[in-house]
């Protein structure tokens, strides 16, 4: 008899565990995504520029048209948040080259030298405008620093500088920029004798650089950001929430009028006729449930739960069956299985401390699933005898 007592009272409690949980949605705003994964939101670039040179403090109007050279650039980048992100470029800036001696060679007089920069990029347009995934134009200031070498001297220096980019949408994968830059470096370049004869000379300061650079970015794998949640997606999952809190409500009174009537039962049965009882090892199941990435169990009604588990089981000899899940919603496959394992094993370590065999628990998980709506309730390990 007190077996059967015991699963009665398990029953109970397995779906009173499911009945307190609550769910957590987050408000909508266009200025939250959901995060992606580090692999996400790179790209590569190349493009074609102009630069007026500015040597030792001359004033550019000096400079023009004999102190502008041409060079290419190519280089990477990866957005971390809509508005954030990072960008290497290496700048090959050779002026004219021409064929001496039977060589190709560039002309170090008309401005040759490489630069390795990093920079910080600002897209003010998702800043303050918020996130759009088919915004055409998007206003990118940034700040960059770096190293520059000069050809001629085979002299090295650092650079800092700052600019703006404007990106111009032409599809999914390609994107046309328009670069503008002002750079400032501490190397003393060694020209021709006719960069000292230009007006305005000046010893004291160093060389200044105004680029205006054109070329095309191509994203790599995926390139956009998933809101958190729509307006829409935020009342159908608060409306999910209720039906299934009423549904769990309708299902656990119905289990207290059945147990109500076993219990009727019991007490009309004679007091000798406990031996002539079937034993009863099944049970209703309940869930332990657990926060996002995490394998801790969050309640400690889960645990009171648990313990009632575990006196079953030890009374009735019954085997235990522990099934891990993830929702499916987030995180990779690979992710979401190990999730799941874990939550498995953290309630198998629970039962094993309370007494329960490990030889008598089954362990299984499943990885990703959307059992139940909403989808955060999948966090889950569902426990039940056997």
């Amino acid at each position: 008899m007190k077996k059967f007592l015991f699963a009665l009272a398990f029953a109970t409690l397995g779906l009173g565990s499911v009945n307190a949980q609550t769910t957590t949605v987050e408000v909508p705003s266009k200025y939250t995504v959901a995060t992606n994964s580090f692999w996400s939101n790179w790209y590569v670039f190349a493009g074609v520029d102009m630069t007026l040179q500015n040597p030792y403090g001359a004033h550019f109007n000096h400079v023009f048209p004999d102190g502008h050279s041409f060079g290419a650039n190519i280089g990477a980048g990866k957005w971390f948040t809509p508005g954030l992100g990072l960008r290497l470029k290496l700048n090959w800036e050779n002026g004219i080259i021409e064929n001496s001696h039977n060589k190709w060679a560039p002309v170090y007089d008309a401005g040759g030298y490489a630069a390795l920069q990093g920079a910080v990029q600002f897209n003010l347009s998702n800043m303050l405008c918020g996130y759009n995934p088919t915004r055409f134009y998007s206003f990118i200031p940034y700040l960059d620093a770096g190293i520059i070498r000069n050809f001629k001297t085979d002299w090295y220096g650092p650079f800092v500088g700052a600019g703006i980019e404007n990106d111009f949408r032409l599809g999914k994968v390609v994107t046309l920029y328009l670069d503008l830059s002002y750079t400032f470096s501490t190397t003393w370049y060694e020209r021709g004798a006719e960069w000292y004869d230009i007006k305005g000379y000046d010893g004291r300061w160093g060389n200044h650089y105004m680029t205006a650079e054109l070329g095309l970015k191509f994203n790599l794998g995926k390139s956009t950001w998933d809101k958190a949640v729509t307006l829409d997606q935020y009342n159908a999952l608060a409306a999910a929430s209720e039906d299934a809190l009423a549904k769990l409500r309708a299902d656990l009174d119905r289990e207290r009028g059945i147990n109500a009537d076993l219990r009727k039962q019991l007490a009309n049965q004679p007091k000798n006729t406990e031996a002539q009882t079937t034993k009863v090892v099944g049970s209703a199941a309940t869930s332990v449930f657990f926060d996002l990435n995490s394998t801790t169990i969050k309640s400690k009604k889960d645990l009171v739960n648990l313990e009632a588990v575990a006196t079953a089981a030890k009374e009735s000899g019954a085997r235990v069956s522990v099934k891990g899940s993830a929702d499916s919603k987030t995180g990779s496959t690979g992710w979401n299985q190990k999730l799941s394992e874990g939550r498995a094993n953290a309630v198998v370590e629970e039962l094993v401390n309370m007494g329960v065999s490990r030889d008598k628990i089954d362990v299984n998980a499943v990885g990703g699933v959307l059992e139940i709506s909403p989808y955060q309730l999948n966090r889950r390990a569902v426990v039940e005898l056997k």
